[in-house]
């Protein structure tokens, strides 16, 4: 038989409100009470209405995940699958859903429908942002808003806003130091987008161990890509030219297209030319040669984004909270290493 709230109060003996209370959480019920009515849920297999259940808690255990890219970034770049199954696995340790939406935070008409409908509408407990770029109007608003998000990456007003990330700059400067560890002196960069703020540190970690190592930068020897296999592709035949003898490339995607760009020319790696990626995606494992690459724990970050931006729900008022991720550099054959026994890793 199909029970109500009405009919799980009756057969508990309490009150219609006191069940919605054990229902919610509500810590303003006995231990008796609650076992009691929890009891005859079970035992009845009592499911609340979702929106009844969503108007007494004001919370409906939904997070929205947006991904600010084309829809063809989601399904062709291997770091976004591992990004939203980590944070789905946060939301069902949680015992919450996610919600997925895409836009292109550049556009002023997508970001203002994306607040109307689903900001205003209520339609989300919080949102997690999937990366940060500069001057993002969509988080100025959030923010001035008090609506609870979460950052998959700093931002500039780093202080100021929730956020999981790894150090981008430290982690590439920590790649581009091993690339002159072993005698490089040509080390050439392949970054991202100009406007994200995670491209922005790795060229950053790549500018600052070339300084340190007493290595001025060429100009010639930096070149933006689009975090796209082609736009690797196309970085490195453009950087063939200038006679690099190392690349430090922002992400394995790229670097996967770099080096197809490197055999297509003739080019032997690593006898010709390092390469060093960011990521560490599977392919990175069976590339030939097999890449070495900056491993940063992508699954964790979706995760550990969905912990946060729950903490930042139930404490409202607390202030923001920013996590750093560790990175490790994974050491293979593209580099001029040669491992033993599988991958090297340093932290």
């Amino acid at each position: 038989m199909r029970v109500n709230l009405e009919e799980v109060a009756r057969l508990a003996g309490v009150s219609r409100s006191t069940v919605s209370r054990v229902v919610n959480d509500d810590p303003r019920v006995s231990s008796p009470v609650r076992e009691r009515v929890q009891g005859i849920i079970r035992q009845h297999n009592y499911h609340p209405n979702a929106a009844a259940r969503s108007l007494a808690s004001r919370r409906t255990r939904i997070l929205g995940l947006l991904i600010p890219h084309a829809a063809s970034a989601l399904f062709n770049d291997p770091f976004f699958p591992r990004l939203i199954q980590g944070a789905v696995d946060g939301c069902n340790a949680a015992d919450h859903h996610l919600m997925m939406l895409m836009h292109s935070s550049s556009d002023p008409v997508v970001v203002e429908r994306t607040h109307h409908r689903v900001i205003h509408g209520h339609h989300l407990d919080g949102l997690i942002i999937a990366s940060s770029v500069v001057d993002d109007p969509l988080v100025t608003r959030l923010t001035d808003e008090n609506y609870p998000f979460v950052l998959i990456g700093r931002h500039p007003r780093y202080r100021q806003i929730s956020s999981v990330d790894v150090d981008n700059r430290a982690a590439a400067q920590s790649a581009v130091a091993h690339l002159l560890d072993h005698g490089y002196q040509r080390i050439a960069f392949i970054g991202g987008l100009p406007n994200m703020i995670a491209a922005i540190d790795r060229y950053g970690g790549y500018v600052t161990a070339l300084q340190e190592s007493g290595v001025l930068p060429d100009s010639t020897l930096a070149v933006h890509g689009d975090f796209t296999h082609d736009g690797g592709y196309r970085a490195m035949h453009t950087l063939l030219a200038h006679q690099p003898d190392a690349v430090f490339i922002a992400s394995d995607t790229m670097a996967l297209g770099a080096l197809q760009a490197a055999h297509d020319a003739g080019c032997r790696v690593p006898e010709d030319l390092a390469i060093m990626g960011y990521d560490n995606i599977i392919a990175s494992a069976t590339a030939q040669p097999p890449l070495s690459t900056v491993n940063q724990p992508i699954g964790d970050l979706g995760r550990i984004a969905v912990e946060t931006l729950i903490e930042r729900i139930e404490n409202p008022e607390a202030g923001p909270i920013c996590r750093l991720l560790p990175t490790r550099l994974i050491l293979r054959r593209t580099c001029g290493c040669t491992p033993i026994g599988g991958d090297a890793g340093t932290a």
